[in-house]
Formats: structure tokens, C-alpha cells, sequence
């Protein structure tokens, strides 16, 4: 099958493409950037560069003989500000734009895309949450409100599509996806701060203090990237249409989860946890992965301390340097 991945050289994007190239797919990766430094052809994958989903006339520069699109483009809260049209130009109308070209330009019906875990925070703090649970957005404002009205009418226009042109849309929702990225930092409401993971693996690496705050106990979920990847091959490969968790292996304690990247990624000398249950922490949302795997055969397989283990690997070979560039130092082993 002959795939095009949008937002190729984002991490979710160039990973896929590498996955699906791996399982024998003829894969072309597009992006904003005009050059990936000769990355994909490593891998013996197309680049088109200077492709924006925002912009219809660059979609003149994409291969129209496609089996399957993967839409990881846009902008996303982890990167941006708090301004709202980015939201709305990359997301609502990007989904637009891209279906109106695959409608004129292709025979080309099946769209995979990924949605936020923001759309059902009104279930925060219960159990795990069905795929088809009622979607809407954060009440409490902050930048992951715009992000979610738009995936949220994005998913709801890939619907529209399947119904009146035959689209095939297979959306995931998720949590955070972890994996090797050169880039620690991210954004919250246009601040930029090292994400706190990646805080935890700095301070392993040198044996200082971590701190767990809040419950110790208040268990997420942990996505490797390889487990998503898995899925994205899957929904290629499938007619199922609708939108799908992707849980963890299972829910980890966050004190499970530090306690591993200390463990791992810890020389001699070892971390000490230091507990401040005074800070608080937002209530987590669990995903229910049962749909995914009755209609997709997916479920997650890489436990959290074997995903640590392959991003430590991942930062030792740092196979994206030619997109990403170079670890900074406090994340060098």
C-alpha cells in the first residue's frame, strides 16, 4: 500500500513512517520543512517539503496514487500559545482542506488521525473511559480548550465525510506518547518549561533528588511510541472507522513511574524520591482500550520499564539528529 504521512517530521510522524515502511508500506512523509536533511531517504521513504495543511495550493506537491493518509499535522498546545486561530487554521480547516484534495485529486478514502484525551476531561478521576464516551472541552480555559473544540469538530467533520463521501476515518485518542526527542521542552498556556518526565530523567542521569508531587499513588497511562506506531499499522491495514483509545499496557502510580526512570536511567548513585503531597496535581483521565481491541486487535505490549529502557537506547543513538538535531547536554548519558 502506498501511505502519505502528514506532519512527517513531527515525533509522532517521522516514527510512523519509519513503522510503516518497516512493515513493507511504500510511505511519503510531508511537512512544513523544506528539507529533512536527506532523513527519509536513509530509510528509502519520499519527502515532499514545503507542504502546509493550512495552505491548499501546496497540496499540488503530494502524490495523488494513495492507499491510505496518517494526519499528524498541526498545531498543538505543547508547541504554541494561547492564540486560537492556529487551533482553528491547522485543525478545522486543515481537516477540511485535506478532504476536499483527497475527494478531487484521489480515490483515496482513509484517513488516519489522533484526537486529545482533553475532549473527555469531563470524566477526570472516574474509571476508564469508553472510546464513544460523550466528547467536549476543559471548562477551566487554559490553552487545551481551543485544542480540543477543534479535534473535536475535526473528528466530527472526518464523520461528515464518511457519511456523505465514503471517507474511512479510524481517530485516535491517547495520552501523552513517550519516546526519544532530542526537544525536552514544551508549552503550557505559550510557557515554555522542560516537560516533567523529561525533568525526572535529568535528574536521574545525575542522582539529585526527584520530587513526587501530589498522590503518589494516582496512577495515568503510559503509551510507548513503538505501541502507537502498532496501531497506526493497524488502522492502515484496516476498514474499521470511528474513533479508538489507545491505553497503556495499564494504568502506573506515579510513584511507579518515576521509581523506573530512576532505576534505569540512574548511575551509581541513585535518586531519593522526595514526596510533596501538598502540591497539587489535576485529576488524570484512564482510557478503556476494549473497543480497540475487538475492532483494531490492538493492544498496548510495551510495559513502562521496557519503554524506558528503548528511550534510553534512543537517546544513546539518536537516529532523528538529521531532523531534530543534537540532545542537549543535560540529556546526554
Amino acid at each position: 500500500m502506498k501511505v502519505l504521512v502528514l506532519g512527517g517530521t513531527g515525533m509522532l510522524g517521522a516514527y510512523s513512517s519509519l513503522a510503516l515502511k518497516s512493515v513493507g508500506h511504500e510511505v511519503v512523509a510531508a511537512a512544513r520543512r523544506q528539507s529533512d536533511n536527506g532523513f527519509f531517504a536513509d530509510y528509502g521513504i519520499d519527502y515532499v517539503g514545503g507542504w502546509n495543511i493550512e495552505v491548499p495550493d501546496t497540496f499540488s506537491g503530494l502524490p495523488t496514487d494513495l492507499d491510505a493518509v496518517v494526519n499528524m499535522a498541526g498545531y498543538m498546545p505543547a508547541h504554541g500559545d494561547s492564540s486560537a486561530m492556529p487551533y482553528v487554521t491547522s485543525i478545522v480547516e486543515g481537516t477540511v482542506n485535506l478532504c476536499e484534495w483527497l475527494r478531487a485529486r484521489t480515490s483515496c478514502r482513509r484517513v488516519v488521525f489522533n484526537t486529545t484525551p482533553a475532549d473527555i476531561a469531563a470524566f477526570a478521576g472516574t474509571g476508564p473511559v469508553p472510546s464513544d464516551a460523550p466528547r467536549s472541552f476543559p471548562k477551566n480555559g487554559g490553552d487545551h480548550a481551543v485544542y480540543a473544540i477543534c479535534k473535536v469538530a475535526a473528528t466530527d467533520l472526518l464523520e461528515h465525510y464518511r457519511i456523505a463521501y465514503g471517507f474511512r476515518p479510524c481517530v485516535f485518542r491517547h495520552m501523552t506518547v513517550f519516546g526519544w526527542h532530542p526537544n525536552a521542552s514544551f508549552n503550557v498556556n505559550g510557557r515554555t518549561t522542560v516537560s516533567p518526565w523529561r525533568q525526572v530523567v535529568r535528574r536521574a542521569l545525575v542522582g539529585q533528588p526527584v520530587e513526587v508531587w501530589g498522590d503518589p499513588g494516582r496512577c495515568s497511562e503510559l503509551l510507548y511510541i513503538d505501541d502507537f506506531t502498532e496501531a497506526v499499522c493497524r488502522a492502515v491495514a484496516s476498514d474499521a472507522s470511528g474513533i479508538y483509545n489507545l491505553p497503556g499496557v495499564r494504568p502506573y502510580s506515579l510513584d511507579e513511574e518515576f521509581q523506573t526512570i530512576i532505576d534505569v536511567f540512574g548511575g551509581a548513585r541513585k535518586s531519593a524520591k522526595v514526596y510533596r503531597p501538598e502540591k497539587k496535581v489535576a485529576a488524570t483521565v484512564l482510557l478503556d482500550g476494549a473497543k480497540t481491541k475487538r475492532e483494531l486487535g490492538w493492544s498496548a505490549v510495551v510495559p513502562w520499564c521496557e519503554a524506558c529502557e528503548r528511550i534510553k537506547s534512543g537517546m544513546l543513538q539518536n537516529r532523528f539528529a538529521k531532523i531534530w538535531g543534537e540532545a542537549d547536554e543535560e540529556d546526554r548519558i
